[in-house]
């Protein structure tokens, strides 16, 4: 009965320590997550692995039974507990108090059996779909710490940047090699998921009047024409404003200084804690952004600008960028970033590119695990197609940077193709 307490005493001291950690998805963390070494719940792990030194492996052999406190696999990721955890066949037999068939730690038994309490096949530490498990909570291949999981994944926090499993992979807290990259990789952010093509979502659209709505002059922004390309389960919703950098839309036109910097040289925004209507829109709890939904965001047209308040330096263009993967992740939806349409810009009959910050979104692509749409390489290809140098088109152009709807609907195309040939996941959605 000693040594029962004392079984007892610690493995509740290891359900503790598991069910202690915890993730929201709320906002993103501050830091990525680290990444663990195949220890703690790996498949080579210290405590219980097939090979574990300490705390019975598959030939470990204490207090009766196959397989000491360990089991097949880890403490909390595998099977802790395994098929004859503590006792096994040992104290107790066939049917006896710790360890026969039918018995604690037995096939159906509360400590380590086949679905026991702790360590069971669908246990509650460790199961194949509980805690731990296949699909469980602390380690399963898609729950926290699995393929697709919170901690870890491979599109999940420290996923395809930072190893394949990082912290908390296939096999428990540290993954099947602890990571490829270390400590969680780059991108420390939580995943939408997967697509669901018969989902209902919107498709926000983030940037200046070369994607704004039509107006009565007959200048129209291609985002206005984006919608007949996809489905009746995709809604666009287009937030893009004439005139704004990435800056002024993000926190207002008139939160940006038109003459302060801040310490950095840039345009000085008034009060950080003020954001955009349109920024304000889509972060509303009922009617903003929801898991599933997608949103491009294109600039670079007007932040070259010198003066404030529209002027935004490339370091702070590519922080803004970063800013705005983090608050659609926040919300469960997936960034799409985008460079913006070139001009009519010609050398003798060829349209060349002639915009900036293309770098830069790149740049922040890469870093935030976004994709990019080159649009200033591929509205420079369409031009070229449509013979549009030297003479233009009365029918394309609305005045050379901005369109007629001809031309948005064009530019439109060109944008859906792309996501098409990208393989991103707004592509499901697609007509």
């Amino acid at each position: 009965m000693r040594n029962l307490r004392h079984l007892l005493f610690a493995l509740s001291a290891v359900s503790s320590l598991a069910l202690g950690c915890s993730s929201g998805n709320e906002s993103p963390p501050s830091s990525a997550p680290q990444g663990g070494g195949g220890s703690t719940g790996g498949i080579a792990g210290a405590s219980g692995g097939v090979t574990a030194a300490g705390g019975g492996g598959v030939t470990s052999v204490a207090t009766g039974g196959n397989s000491v406190t360990g089991g097949a696999t880890s403490e909390t990721g595998g099977a802790t507990g395994g098929v004859a955890s503590s006792g096994g066949a040992g104290k107790g037999g066939t049917t006896g108090e710790l360890g026969g068939t039918t018995a604690k730690g037995g096939t159906t038994g509360g400590l380590g059996g086949t679905t026991g309490e702790l360590g069971g096949t669908t246990g509650d530490l460790g199961g194949t779909t509980a805690k731990g498990g296949t699909t469980g909570g602390l380690g399963g291949t898609t729950a926290k710490g699995g393929t697709t999981g919170e901690l870890g994944g491979t599109t999940a926090k420290g996923g395809t940047t930072g190893g394949t499993t990082a912290t908390g992979g296939k096999g428990g807290a540290g993954g099947t090699t602890g990571g490829g990259t270390g400590s969680g990789g780059a991108v420390a952010i939580p995943d939408a998921g997967p697509v669901d093509p018969n989902q209902k979502i919107t498709v926000w659209m983030v940037g200046d009047s070369t994607m704004q709505n039509c107006s009565g002059t007959g200048q129209c922004g291609w985002a206005a024409e984006f919608q007949q390309y996809f489905n009746a389960n995709a809604t666009i919703s287009n937030q893009a404003r004439g005139g704004r950098s990435i800056q002024t839309w993000i926190w207002g036109d008139p939160n940006v200084s038109k003459t302060a910097t801040d310490a950095s040289g840039e345009c000085q925004v008034i009060d950080t804690s003020t954001y955009s209507d349109n920024l304000t829109t889509m972060l509303d709890a009922t009617k903003g952004m929801k898991p599933g939904d997608w949103v491009y965001v294109a600039f670079g047209i007007n932040d070259g600008t010198a003066t404030c308040n529209r002027h935004v330096g490339k370091a702070l263009f590519q922080s803004d960028l970063d800013f705005m993967a983090k608050t659609i992740r926040s919300k469960g939806a997936n960034p799409i970033f985008g460079t913006s349409t070139s001009g009519q810009s010609c050398s003798g009959s060829t349209n060349v590119a002639n915009r900036g910050f293309g770098p830069e979104t790149k740049a922040a692509g890469a870093a935030d695990g976004v994709p990019v749409v080159d649009l200033t390489t591929l509205s420079v290809a369409l031009y070229n197609s449509l013979k549009l140098c030297p003479a233009g088109s009365t029918t394309f152009w609305f005045d050379g940077t901005h369109f007629k709807t001809e031309g948005a609907t064009q530019v439109a195309g060109v944008v859906a193709q792309a996501i098409k040939d990208q393989g991103i996941g707004l592509a499901a959605y697609l007509k």
